[in-house]
């Protein structure tokens, strides 16, 4: 196990030996070796410092692997000429002794410590393969320092979600009472009217006038419900809200979706308000009169990218796009925003699938 990095790791321990370069070479090897045994990727990989931890242990490891190898050879070798002298009865030379004659009494007389050598041969190279895997395991599990940062990182994500949920919900109180809630009045308004006029024609008029804004209300609804959650999303996938959104969108806007199949919901989830706050930012903010949105995926990853031909000079910290990098690190992923004065803006958000 590991027998064929020696020469590399000595190379690099010698070479360079206060740089992280070899170190980050060997677990990228590493790493793809543990794939291939366990058919899985491995999760974590040493990082910082641990990257020389690990090359140091490797190559100590490789060292011994070989040395094991070296001594099994080396059996091999005398068994199998111990073997043919006895069947040939001839005289054998091993590794320049004198020779001598070898019959089978010889080979039964070392036959067992052979095997024993053997069994304790394989089984130093299994606990060689055990140390190699624990070293990896070991190195690969955050530190101290790491998990503090984690831990402080997720207290901050979760008070951004908290406050992104706030915003979410005045905003639905706000859109039902400035539309829904007036609609509601005017609608009890003209029942009432309905109640008190005796003219048949007025009567008509008004409820006309009541189905037209009962439509409205409905359709009001609707429209808050889709900014809340689409249903569309859980129904046909993200490729289909989108496209949804696209249509919904006031000024002209293109869509690519290369993203096959279905995908984490979650991830589709966010993806899809990613999306959309980016346009309503577009919109509301930058006076932009086009918008782009193209989502792919990248090997793990949902990759979604929003542009548009606005004024630019976008604000991080405004409740907009902060709600946006709150959603995109709730889920783990990376949101960057380019927005010169004048613009274009372009926000980029990568959103892990797993």
């Amino acid at each position: 196990m590991g027998v064929a990095l020696v020469p590399a790791l000595l190379l690099a321990l010698i070479a360079a030996p206060v740089s992280r370069a070899p170190a980050a070479t060997v677990s990228r090897w590493q790493a793809r070796r543990l794939a291939w045994i366990e058919g899985v990727p491995p999760s974590a990989q040493p990082s910082g410092g641990r990257l020389v931890g690990l090359l140091a242990i490797e190559a100590l490891l490789g060292l011994l692997a070989a040395c094991v190898l070296a001594l099994v050879v080396a059996g091999v070798v005398v068994a199998v000429e111990t073997v043919l002298g006895a069947a040939t009865g001839r005289a054998v030379t091993i590794f320049g002794a004198d020779p001598g004659a070898v019959t089978w009494a010889t080979v039964a007389r070392y036959a067992l410590p052979g095997a024993l050598l053997v069994f304790l041969a394989a089984s130093g190279l299994v606990g060689i393969a055990r140390l190699d895997r624990s070293a990896w395991a070991t190195l690969a599990r955050p530190g101290v320092g790491e998990l503090t940062q984690e831990v402080s990182r997720l207290h901050t994500t979760l008070d951004d979600v908290i406050a992104a949920v706030d915003a979410e919900r005045r905003r639905i109180e706000r859109d039902i009472h400035d539309g829904v809630q007036q609609r509601v009045v005017a609608l009890s308004i003209i029942l009432a009217r309905v109640e008190r006029t005796g003219d048949p024609a007025v009567r008509a008029d008004l409820q006309r006038r009541a189905r037209a804004e009962a439509q409205q209300i409905l359709d009001e609804l609707r429209g808050v419900a889709w900014r809340t959650y689409p249903a569309m999303l859980v129904r046909d996938g993200l490729a289909a809200a989108l496209e949804v959104l696209r249509d919904r969108t006031p000024v002209p806007a293109s869509l690519r979706v290369s993203v096959p199949g279905r995908t984490n919901h979650a991830a589709e989830a966010a993806a899809y308000f990613v999306a959309s706050e980016a346009v309503t930012n577009a919109i509301k903010h930058a006076d932009a009169s086009q918008v782009h949105i193209d989502v792919a995926r990248l090997g793990a990853d949902l990759v979604v990218t929003v542009r548009d031909d606005g004024k630019g000079g976008a604000d991080p910290g405004g409740l907009g796009l902060s709600g946006i990098a709150s959603r995109v690190a709730a889920r783990g992923g990376r949101l960057s925003i380019d927005s010169p004065r004048g613009g274009p803006t372009t926000i980029k958000a990568v959103i892990p699938c797993e």
